[in-house]
């Protein structure tokens, strides 16, 4: 499904050359409509301040790893790959989390709130007792906590 990865395209617009262009989310970008979001990332990753460098690299950790969640195909075939691109995120945002001593804490704890719900829900995919549109909802429910997120740390961290 393209519209999970079109969800998670959001981050494109956020990213640093290098982590924006690591993938090819532009067929999935083209089928959604993320302009709005995206844009509203980039405008805020203009802001003032900066961040530790650890910080900072956390935050574009879970920038990548978003991304690359994007990236991955929404099927029952693929619910191994996308279990482990959810780890891969549930492991940069706790090192972020860690790092980061409770800054951005209301929107880190929305984004492992989504997290849970995407693993169970393609849990459930995989068990045969999950849908794809509710794994597709799950994800974009992940890429709307990571703008969140995101758009918080732009003025410590421009990306």
């Amino acid at each position: 499904m393209t519209a999970a990865a079109a969800a998670c395209c959001l981050l494109a617009g956020c990213g640093s050359g290098a982590a924006a262009s690591s993938g090819s989310p532009g067929t999935a970008a083209s089928s959604g409509s993320p302009g709005t979001a995206a844009s509203s990332v980039t405008a805020t990753a203009s802001g003032s301040g900066t961040g530790s460098a650890a910080v900072c690299a956390d935050v574009s950790a879970v920038r990548r790893s978003v991304s690359q969640l994007g990236q991955a195909a929404v099927s029952k075939d693929g619910a191994g790959e996308l279990k482990a691109r959810l780890s891969q995120v549930t492991s940069d945002l706790d090192r972020l989390a860690t790092d980061a001593s409770g800054r951005w804490a209301p929107q880190v704890d929305a984004l492992k709130s989504a997290l849970g719900k995407a693993q169970a829900a393609v849990s459930g995919l995989a068990g045969g007792s999950g849908s794809l549109p509710g794994v597709v909802t799950a994800i974009a429910g992940v890429a709307t906590a990571a703008v969140a997120l995101l758009s918080a740390a732009a003025a410590s961290c421009p990306g």
